[in-house]
């Protein structure tokens, strides 16, 4: 499945040079660190080295990110997409721009058949566009059970939409002879709230601010919506994703965060000059946060690792990110197939793809 290796912290200190490994272990994803796994054990408070043992027990939380890119393309940062294992739960948080291609990379056909969870943070495309493409493959090459989408206001209106803009392949393949079974979606509006809570997993949805503003007053354009960011809870494993959001001192994320496992927060670096070209990327700004903010909401939250996805610009790394980040915990900028394993440890790792082989009697109905 994926191959691993550890690099205690010690020698981790001695491989990014004259820095604390346990604020700055992300120095090593500059190496491009390919199908390495660092374990964060040796950084974290009473814990030593030697009592490292392999992770991803049953009681263990399991994350792959599958994009940890923006609206705008890059080939290393897809869309942002992060799968959750907890379990016999298999979670998908956001489906952007490639999340389908990244998930067969991470697990072939056997992980595009057992996601059948997926919650959705809020409606821009970025975050939605390939539910149909996990809904109607996982579908197509085996699943069985129905798709079950969770989202602000409007995301039952929007599959809807999919499901209507589908229809006819849908009936298509039925009646060409495939299954019949998974190819309905269940969809369900919520608010903040815990929204889940079934065989010892937990989700809880909290507003974030993402809605657009004046950027010179930061008073509301008026549009109507909601954004929502997502707590886990599994067996006493728990991980927080932040959304797309501004923080502010009053944000939500601050009492929801309190002593989370991971916390995985969004950023957007400032584009430096006055260019057209950095005004029209600097607008954004009002409505994500910045390193300095993200930097707030670690210290406030105290995570036992704080993560950097969705990433603007895309370009952007752990050399530049992480100096601009005034924390002093442990931290990390996530990176396409990056996987994380919560438990007495926290385990990074790189998936490194199952099987892509399915078989006819998964498909058709005999």
């Amino acid at each position: 499945m994926w191959q691993e290796y550890r690099i205690l912290a010690d020698n981790v200190y001695d491989a990014i040079g004259n820095q604390n490994p346990c604020r700055r272990l992300t120095g090593v994803y500059s190496m491009r660190w390919s199908a390495a796994i660092i374990f964060i054990t040796a950084c974290m408070t009473g814990m030593a080295a030697g009592q490292a043992e392999a992770a991803d027990t049953n009681d263990d939380i399991r994350l792959t990110f599958l994009g940890t890119g923006a609206p705008r393309p890059s080939h290393e940062r897809y869309g942002p997409s992060i799968l959750v294992e907890a379990g016999e739960y298999k979670v998908l948080v956001d489906a952007g721009p490639g999340m389908r291609e990244r998930m067969f990379q991470a697990g072939g056909f056997e992980l595009l058949t057992a996601v059948d969870h997926v919650l959705i943070t809020h409606l821009h495309f970025d975050h939605t566009i390939s539910v149909p493409g996990l809904w109607l493959t996982g579908w197509l090459f085996g699943r069985k059970v129905p798709m079950k989408i969770f989202g602000p206001a409007g995301t039952t209106k929007m599959m809807g939409h999919f499901r209507a803009a589908y229809d006819w392949d849908i009936e298509y393949r039925i009646t060409v002879g495939i299954h019949s079974e998974g190819s309905e979606v269940i969809s369900r509006d919520i608010g903040p709230g815990v929204f889940f809570d079934e065989g010892g997993l937990k989700m809880t949805a909290f507003n974030v601010e993402h809605m657009p503003v004046d950027i010179e007053t930061g008073e509301s354009l008026g549009l109507k919506g909601a954004t929502l960011g997502y707590r886990i809870d599994y067996k006493g494993r728990s991980v927080l994703f932040s959304g797309d959001t501004r923080s502010t001192v009053d944000s939500d994320i601050l009492d929801v965060g309190k002593g989370v496992d991971v916390l995985i927060h969004e950023t957007q670096v400032p584009t430096p000059g006055n260019s057209p070209e950095a005004v029209l990327a600097n607008v954004s700004l009002v409505v994500h946060s910045t390193p300095e903010q993200v930097a707030h909401v670690f210290n406030e939250t105290r995570p036992r690792l704080g993560v950097y996805s969705h990433i603007i610009p895309p370009e952007v790394g752990a050399d530049e990110l992480l100096p601009m980040t005034d924390y002093d915990g442990n931290m990390l900028v996530a990176e396409d197939l990056m996987t994380l394993t919560i438990g007495d440890e926290i385990v990074v790792g790189r998936a490194a793809g199952g099987t892509n082989i399915f078989t006819e009697a998964d498909v058709v109905d005999k």
